[in-house]
């Protein structure tokens, strides 16, 4: 009878002999984390997502604590807290992605184009030849001639 078990399954890579394979409902990793472990990130989340009644216009409001952090940074941006202004602007990127750009190509300077470049050598190259032909002829350009005074 083991000679047809044995015959039934092969060993090898990736099957392990019957008798070291774990048991039905038995985990890997006995000692690994435990069920009601979530990390720091989600105990964060699950606090932010807990609600709190907070008084808005003489009333009482169940908000989320997230909501009431989001409002208390913009009421405190509004009254020009630049911190929270800062904050707030960090929050939104899109407004922020928006706003960089806007500041930087205030700071900067925009230096001449390669086009530019290209006109002024033709203008030089034009007016150096211009100036040997004039000055061959015995003109001279921008000169008042003074032998008739």
């Amino acid at each position: 009878m083991s000679d047809k078990k044995k015959q039934d399954y092969d060993v090898g890579y990736g099957k392990p002999p019957k008798h070291s394979q774990f048991k039905k409902g038995q985990s890997g990793n006995p000692k690994g984390r435990p069920k009601n472990a979530r990390g720091v990130l989600a105990s964060v989340k699950r606090e932010l997502d807990s609600k709190i009644t907070v008084r808005e216009r003489g009333r009482q409001v169940t908000i989320t604590k997230a909501a009431a952090m989001a409002k208390r940074i913009v009421a405190n941006a509004l009254q020009g807290d630049p911190k929270a202004l800062f904050a707030l602007l960090k929050l939104d990127p899109d407004l922020y992605g928006r706003l960089v750009p806007e500041v930087e190509a205030e700071e900067q300077v925009p230096g001449p184009e390669a086009v530019d470049f290209d006109i002024l050598r033709d203008y030089f190259t034009a007016t150096e030849g211009r100036d040997t032909e004039d000055e061959a002829d015995g003109d001279t350009v921008g000169k008042e001639n003074h032998e008739d005074a």
